[in-house]
């Protein structure tokens, strides 16, 4: 699932191990619907939580 466009506000949590990274894709699934972005902006730009989701 895209973690963007969505028509209403889902609720997303975003690992705090990506922050680990300097880059991350994201995106829905397919090669060519893939995203480029750092940790701080997915979590900006999905209106995420970022949460220790695997320990």
């Amino acid at each position: 699932m895209a973690p963007i466009g969505h028509p209403v506000p889902l609720r997303t949590l975003v690992d705090t191990t990506l922050a680990d990274y300097l880059q991350v894709w994201a995106g829905a699934g397919l090669p060519h619907t893939m995203f480029r972005t750092t940790f701080e902006e997915l979590v900006t730009l999905t209106g995420g939580e970022a949460v220790a989701v695997g320990s």
